[in-house]
């Protein structure tokens, strides 16, 4: 094979390649709700973010509350809450700063009050409705 059929061939799989569709999701505005995973009631739920905070009242074990949106959010956000009138403070994970996505999601909430710690699970609902 000559060299200018080569090139021919590597340019025109570049080319194919490269046209991949991009679908872009923009960050934001992000609808986020609270389900209590665990066997306690959590009081006074409140999620903070850069960009606002919203509070979620009482949310007992198994269930879960509303959305409420943000313009933004991380997937470990900071939450404050009072479980058996004791305050716990759980602040936002540096380590984890990927924006969420457009769209609505559970951060699913699991409190260990002897190590005073908290798991957060995102799922990933569905997409926004109203954007």
């Amino acid at each position: 094979m000559n060299k200018i059929a080569f090139l021919s061939i590597v340019l025109t799989a570049m080319v194919l390649t490269s046209c991949k569709k991009t679908e872009y999701t923009p960050d934001g505005p992000t609808d986020i709700r609270i389900r209590n995973v665990s066997s306690l009631t959590y009081d006074s739920v409140i999620v903070s973010t850069s960009w606002g905070n919203n509070e979620y009242g009482t949310v007992n074990p198994g269930a879960q509350t509303e959305y409420k949106r943000f313009e933004k959010a991380y997937p470990r956000e900071q939450v404050n809450m009072y479980i058996d009138s004791v305050s716990y403070e759980f602040p936002r994970d540096d380590s984890v700063r990927v924006l969420l996505q457009q769209g609505k999601f559970t951060y699913e909430l699991n409190v260990d009050t002897v190590a005073k710690s908290l798991n957060i699970h995102v799922i990933a609902d569905a997409p926004l409705d109203d954007v």
